[in-house]
C-alpha cells in the first residue's frame, strides 16, 4: 500500500513540475512564412499575434501556398500534429476548394474567408457571398448569444462590437472588400449563426458562426460536403491581400494583418482560440487520470 501512495505522488508531482506543451495552430495561408524570402508576407503580423498568444506556438507549413490543391503526406503529418487550423483570409478559395478534403479533417478548425463558406466552395453555407461595402465597421450580436464563449471565453466583448477602424489603416480607408454570407443561407441559423454585419439595402450578412463537430454540411442531400469532423468556426476578416501601394510586410504600406482591426476583434479572436482549443485543466485531468490508471495496474499485478 506505501508502494502505491508513493508511486501515486511521485506521478503527480512529475506531473505537474513537467513543463506544459505548448499548443500547436496550423496556419493556412496563400501569403509566405515569415522566414521565408519572395512573395507577400501579409500574414507575418498575424502569424506574431497568434504566437504572443499565452501557450500557442503557430506551424507555418500551411503557409506559402503549401496546402493547396490535393494534401500530401506532410500537410497530412502537420495537420496530425496540430491542435487547431486557421485558414487565413490571404487564401485564394478556388485553389482550396476540395469539401470533402478539408471538412472532415478531426480537428478544430477556424476559417476567416467568405469565399469558402459558399455552397460553390465548403458548403457551410446554401448560397453565395457578397460584398458588404467600405463603410461597415460593426459587428451584430445575435439575441440571445451574447453569453456565448466567443464574446465571453478570455475577454467580455459586448455591443457594439467595433470590428474595423479605417482611421488606423495606413490609408485611412478601407483598403478592399469583404465577402459575407447572406444570413438567410447560414445553414441551420437559429444555433450556429452568432454575429451579422448589416450592410445596405438591408441585407444582413454573416460574420461569425459556430458549428459542432459532428455537423452534417449535406443538409441539402448532396453529399459531397462531408460532415465536420471537428469543431468549425468562421469570423471573417476585412480583405488584405491587394496592397494599392508600396511593398507587403511588416512596415509596408497597407494589406497586413493587424491593419485597422480592433481590440474587439483581437478579443473576439482570441476568445475562439482559446474555445477550440484543449482546456489545460482537462489535459492535467486527463494526464493525472493516466497515471492513476497505471498505478492502479501496477498494484494488481
Amino acid at each position: 500500500m506505501k508502494t502505491a501512495a508513493i508511486l501515486a505522488a511521485l506521478a503527480i508531482v512529475a506531473f505537474v513540475a513537467a513543463p506544459a506543451s505548448a499548443y500547436v495552430i496550423l496556419l493556412v495561408s496563400d501569403a509566405n512564412a515569415p522566414d521565408e524570402p519572395g512573395g507577400d508576407h501579409n500574414d507575418d503580423s498575424f502569424v506574431a499575434w497568434l504566437d504572443a498568444l499565452p501557450g500557442i506556438d503557430v506551424d507555418t507549413h500551411g503557409m506559402t501556398k503549401r496546402m493547396r490543391g490535393d494534401l500530401g503526406a506532410d500537410d497530412l503529418a502537420a495537420i496530425a500534429a496540430c491542435d487547431m487550423i486557421i485558414v487565413s483570409r490571404r487564401t485564394d478559395s478556388g485553389a482550396y476548394n476540395k469539401p470533402q478534403q478539408w471538412n472532415p479533417i478531426e480537428k478544430p478548425l477556424l476559417l476567416c474567408s467568405g469565399y469558402l463558406t459558399r455552397s460553390s466552395r465548403w458548403g457551410w453555407t446554401t448560397g453565395g457571398s457578397g460584398n458588404v461595402g467600405n463603410t461597415e465597421t460593426d459587428m451584430a450580436i445575435i439575441a440571445g448569444k451574447e453569453g456565448h464563449d466567443f464574446y465571453t471565453k478570455e475577454n467580455a466583448v459586448t455591443a457594439p462590437v467595433t470590428l474595423f477602424d479605417w482611421s488606423t489603416s495606413p490609408t485611412g480607408k478601407c483598403p478592399k472588400q469583404v465577402y459575407l454570407p447572406p444570413m438567410a443561407d447560414v445553414k441551420d441559423a437559429g444555433n450556429t449563426l452568432l454575429g451579422t454585419m448589416d450592410v445596405d439595402p438591408n441585407t444582413i450578412r454573416a460574420m461569425m458562426m459556430d458549428f459542432p463537430k459532428g455537423f452534417d454540411f449535406d443538409q441539402g442531400g448532396d453529399l459531397k460536403y462531408g460532415a465536420a469532423g471537428g469543431n468549425r468556426a468562421f469570423f471573417s476578416h476585412w480583405g488584405y491581400d491587394d496592397p494599392p501601394t508600396g511593398t507587403n510586410g511588416p512596415g509596408g504600406t497597407p494589406s497586413e494583418w493587424e491593419d485597422y482591426i480592433t481590440a474587439d476583434y483581437e478579443n473576439i479572436l482570441e476568445n475562439i482560440v482559446m474555445t477550440k482549443i484543449p482546456e489545460p485543466a482537462t489535459l492535467a485531468l486527463l494526464g493525472l487520470g493516466g497515471c492513476m490508471v497505471l498505478i492502479r495496474r501496477r498494484k494488481r499485478a
